[in-house]
C-alpha cells in the first residue's frame, strides 16, 4: 500500500544538508546498485536487473547536468529519480529544496529536478535512510506484486510471497515498542489472556500480555518497512484467552472455537487499533458471543468459576453496596459474565447499560431508583449504586427518629451532626463539623462532645480551648448515648445533652 506525501514549500538549503545530499549523489553517480534490493529467491527474471542496466546507462552521463536533467523527465520513475539525483552531484549545488510531509509524521527535505514522482525523488535522495528509501519502491511492490523489505543493511525482495530477511526480523524485534525477552514474549508467556503474532516467514511467535499492551500497534510496527500489496499478508493475528478452570464443568465453553470479526481484525491490520484497544475489543466480542448463546459462564480475572456463581461471587471484591447489587441481579439472572478483574465496580460498570435498573433496584425502592436515574450527574455507575445504597439507609434510619417541629440552635446542630452520623458514618458526620464549626463556647463544647464520642478527638484539640476541651469530655457520654438511640429514646438522650450542656432551648416534636 502506498504512503502518500504532502508538499510543504520550497526554501534555502541549508550548507551541511547541501553537503549531505551531494555526497551522497555522488556515492549513487559511481554505483547505481545501492538503489537494487537484493533477491532472496535469486529470481532468474528480475525486473530491478533490468533498471540497474537503465541505471548504469544513465551514469555514463554523470557529469553531465542538463543531459542528466533531461534524462529524468521520462522513463521509469526510478531511473529518473536516479537521473535526478546524480545531476546534483553533476552541478556542484542545490540552490533550493523542497519540504513534503511524510506519512510518519515528520518533515522531510529534497531537491526537485526532472519530472519525477516526489516519492521517488525522497527515497532515492535518503536511499541510506531504512524508512525514506522505502517510498521509492511502494509503487512498484504493489504493481508487481513483490515484498520489499527495509533494513539498515539494505533493500530486499522478494518475489514469490513474504520471506522476511533476517536482518529485517532481527531489527524489527529488536526496535519494537515492548522490551521482549529471548523467547518473542514480554516475559509473561503464561498471561492469561494476551496478544498472539505469528510472523510465518520469520518463525517467530510473539506474545504480548493484557498487563504489558500498550497504546500501541505492534504488527503495526513490524511491517512498517515493508512495502508490499499487504504487508500484513505475512502475519497471524489471534487472542489467547485461556483463564484458570477452577470448577468442574464438564463440557468447557471456554474451549470452544472462537474467532475475531473480520472488521477489527482489519482495522488491527491495517494500524487503526491499538494493542489494547484489539484486546479488549477481542473479550467485549467474545462475552456478546457467549451471551448469545445463552448459559452460565463467570470468569474474573484469571480464573473461571463456569456456572458456579456463587464461588464467582465469593471471589469478588468491593464495598457493600457493590456487592449487594451485584450478587442479587447475578442470582435472578442466568448470564455469562467475563471481567478482567475481581474488582466488583469494574463488572457493575459493563453490566450498566443492560441491567442498571435491576442492579439499583437491589440496593433502593423504586421511586429511589427513578430519581437517580433521572439524575445520574457525573457519577459512575459504583458510584450511582453506593448513593443509591445510602439514599435507602438514610431513609430507613431517619423514619426510626423522631421529627421535630421546634429545635434551638445548639438542638439542631446536634440532631443534625447525629443523623449524619447514623446515615452516612463517622467521616461524614466529622467533615459536616469542619464546614459548620460554631463559634460560641457552649456550641463548640457540645461540638467537641461528638468528636470524643467517635474517637476523633485529638487531632481537633488545637481548634478547641482547654475549657471547651473539659467540657467537651464531660458531655462525650451523652452524646454516645444520643448516636446509639432511636425514636423516644432518641428525644429523650437529645433533651438529656441539651439540659447537660446548659443550654436553655426550645425542643418539640411535632
Amino acid at each position: 500500500m502506498g504512503r502518500a506525501v504532502r508538499f510543504r514549500g520550497v526554501k534555502a538549503t541549508p550548507k551541511t544538508l547541501e553537503k549531505d545530499l551531494l555526497t551522497k549523489a555522488s556515492k549513487l553517480a559511481s554505483n547505481p546498485s545501492l538503489l537494487i534490493p537484493k533477491c532472496e529467491q535469486h529470481c532468474r527474471r528480475c525486473g530491478y536487473d533490468k533498471l540497474l542496466k537503465k541505471m548504469e546507462k544513465v551514469a555514463q552521463y554523470k557529469d553531465d547536468a542538463e543531459t542528466l536533467q533531461d534524462l529524468a523527465t521520462r522513463g521509469d520513475q526510478l531511473v529518473r529519480a536516479y537521473a535526478a539525483t546524480i545531476s546534483l552531484a553533476a552541478s556542484g549545488k542545490i540552490p533550493f529544496l523542497s519540504s513534503k510531509k511524510t506519512p510518519e509524521g515528520g518533515d522531510v527535505s529534497f531537491a526537485v529536478r526532472g519530472k519525477v514522482d516526489a516519492e521517488y525523488l525522497i527515497g532515492v535522495q535518503h536511499f541510506d535512510d531504512p524508512d525514506l528509501r522505502l517510498l521509492a519502491y511502494f509503487q512498484d511492490a504493489q504493481q508487481s506484486d513483490l515484498h520489499i523489505y527495509s533494513s539498515p543493511e539494505g533493500l530486499y525482495c522478494s518475489s514469490d510471497g513474504a520471506q522476511a530477511p533476517l536482518d529485517y526480523s532481527k531489527e524489527m524485534l529488536a526496535t519494537a515498542p515492548y522490551e521482549l525477552k529471548a523467547d518473542n514474549s514480554c516475559g509473561h508467556p503464561e498471561a492469561v489472556i494476551g496478544l498472539m503474532i505469528d510472523w510465518r516467514s520469520a518463525k517467530i511467535n510473539i506474545f504480548i500480555c493484557q498487563e504489558c499492551a500498550d497504546e500501541v500497534n505492534l504488527l503495526h510496527h513490524l511491517l512498517s518497512r515493508i512495502a508490499a500489496r499487504e504487508p500484513w499478508d505475512d502475519f497471524d493475528i489471534d487472542v489467547r484467552y485461556s483463564p484458570r478452570c477452577v470448577a468442574d464443568c464438564g463440557a468447557c465453553r471456554m474451549k470452544e472455537k472462537f474467532t475475531m470479526s473480520k472488521g477489527l481484525k482489519e482495522s488491527y491490520d491495517k494500524g487503526q487499533v491499538s494493542d489494547v484497544m484489539l484486546l479488549s475489543r477481542y473479550t467485549q466480542e467474545r462475552e456478546a458471543h457467549l451471551q448469545k448463546s445463552g448459559g452460565e459462564l463467570y470468569i474474573s480475572g484469571d480464573e473461571c468459576f463456569g456456572h458456579n456463581k456463587e464461588a464467582f461471587l465469593a471471589r469478588l471484591k468491593g464495598n457493600e453496596a457493590e456487592l449487594i447489587a451485584l450478587s442479587g441481579v447475578v442470582r435472578n439472572k442466568p448470564m455469562p459474565i467475563i471481567s478482567v478483574n475481581d474488582q466488583a465496580g469494574r463488572i457493575i460498570a459493563d453490566l450498566w447499560p443492560q441491567y442498571k435498573e435491576e442492579l439499583l433496584a437491589q440496593v433502593a425502592s423504586p421511586d429511589i431508583v427513578k430519581s437517580i436515574l433521572a439524575s445520574p450527574g457525573n457519577l459512575t455507575p459504583p458510584q450511582l449504586v453506593f448513593e443509591a445504597r445510602r439514599q435507602e439507609l438514610s431513609r430507613s434510619i431517619i423514619s426510626r427518629l423522631p421529627d421535630y417541629a421546634l429545635k434551638g440552635p445548639i438542638g439542631m446542630m446536634a440532631d443534625d451532626l447525629a443523623r449524619s452520623f447514623k446515615t452516612e458514618g463517622k467521616s461524614a458526620m466529622v467533615r459536616m463539623l469542619d464546614r459548620n464549626r460554631p463559634r460560641e463556647t457552649r456550641s463548640k463544647a457540645v461540638a467537641y462532645g461528638f468528636l470524643v464520642a467517635v474517637g476523633e478527638a485529638e487531632s481537633h484539640n488545637w481548634q478547641y480551648t482547654k475549657e471547651e476541651i473539659d467540657f467537651g469530655r464531660y458531655l462525650g457520654d451523652f452524646v454516645q448515648t444520643l448516636l446509639g438511640a432511636e425514636g423516644n429514646d432518641y428525644d429523650q438522650a437529645l433533651h438529656n445533652l441539651l439540659t447537660a450542656c446548659g443550654a436553655n432551648e426550645d425542643l418539640k416534636r411535632k
